[in-house]
């Protein structure tokens, strides 16, 4: 078992006089976040816009207007973060080397810097802008024991960038966002076993494993555009759990039913021939079980499916 609750927050772009507003504003949302019980809150792409959010805006602010050339700028923000004691993160335009960078940052509850990730598909009008693109081969952020794979709005659009980060062994995907990241989001998260937290603020959301929506909200929504309530969505996500197909491994289900009980949670999926399997249990993890039973989770079995079959091809030519 290995639980977490984690925030998306759907953060203004650009309703604000200064970056100073913008971060009081986020640093509200923080508390209530941390006020809450989360552990980690995730904000939107690009915190340093703080106005001219939209096309055409008589207000609209050039990237290399808004970047920073450090993290000064944020320091309120970073500071409050670790007095609260909740993991943050955030997307930043952020100037080094005389070089344009669209990055994730990600900061544990003690206010440590875990990683960060750049944005590896900058937008046409990015690159035009100066953006430059991630390396490939980024290594993935270390988050409380996790290791934390990151995508920015654009990134979403490539189904590439989530294969490659979960092979590099991805436990959770951030995205920072200025779009709701459309259906690849639930699908990749579903495709690749990858919970995924997308902070947007018109529609911030968090998809499970099974590539179900666990909590959605933004600006989009009555209460919200009526202040009502405050843009956050917020889940319990258990990282003790992994995607079997039911092929070979189905055979086992009544089996790993009756021995462990109430110490593990398992969900069949008959449409697409796959079920969940996670622990309930601080003394047992999935990890067990799967050794115990010798299963095959679902993208490895796939690669098993994929050797078996060029060998036979190979055979036949």
């Amino acid at each position: 078992m290995n639980i977490k609750q984690i925030s998306a927050v759907g953060l203004k772009v650009g309703d604000f006089d200064t970056f100073a507003e913008k971060e009081l504003e986020a640093i509200k949302l923080l508390e209530h976040c941390a006020a809450t019980g989360s552990d980690f809150a995730l904000f939107p792409e690009a915190i340093n816009i703080y106005c001219g959010d939209g096309p055409g805006n008589p207000r609209g602010m050039t990237i290399s207007e808004v970047a920073f050339d450090n993290l000064k700028p944020v320091s309120r923000l970073l500071a409050k973060a670790k007095e609260l004691k909740i993991g943050l993160g955030f997307g930043l335009y952020l100037r080094e080397n005389d070089l344009l960078h669209n990055s994730l940052l990600v900061y544990d509850k003690d206010g440590n810097d875990c990683g960060r990730y750049s944005k590896r598909f900058p937008t046409a009008g990015e690159l035009d802008e100066g953006v430059i693109p991630g390396r490939v081969d980024q290594k993935l952020i270390e988050w409380e024991g996790l290791k934390v794979a990151g995508a920015i709005c654009f990134d979403t659009q490539f189904e590439e960038l989530f294969a490659d980060q979960k092979e590099r062994g991805a436990d959770l995907m951030l995205i920072p966002s200025m779009w709701p990241g459309g259906s690849p989001v639930d699908i990749y998260a579903y495709k690749y076993s990858l919970p995924t937290v997308l902070a947007y603020c018109a529609w911030s959301k968090i998809t499970g494993i099974d590539g179900r929506i666990l909590a959605e909200t933004g600006y989009r929504s009555e209460a919200l555009r009526f202040g009502i309530s405050l843009p956050i969505a917020t889940a319990r996500i258990n990282f003790d759990s992994k995607a079997f197909h039911l092929e070979y491994n189905g055979l086992f289900i009544p089996e790993i039913e009756k021995r462990y009980g109430s110490k593990v949670k398992l969900v069949l999926d008959n449409p697409n021939s796959i079920f969940y399997l996670t622990s309930s249990s601080p003394d047992l993890t999935v990890t067990d079980i799967i050794k115990e039973y010798k299963l095959i989770v679902f993208q490895d079995m796939l690669k098993i499916y994929r050797k078996k079959l060029e060998a036979c091809q190979n055979e036949t030519k």
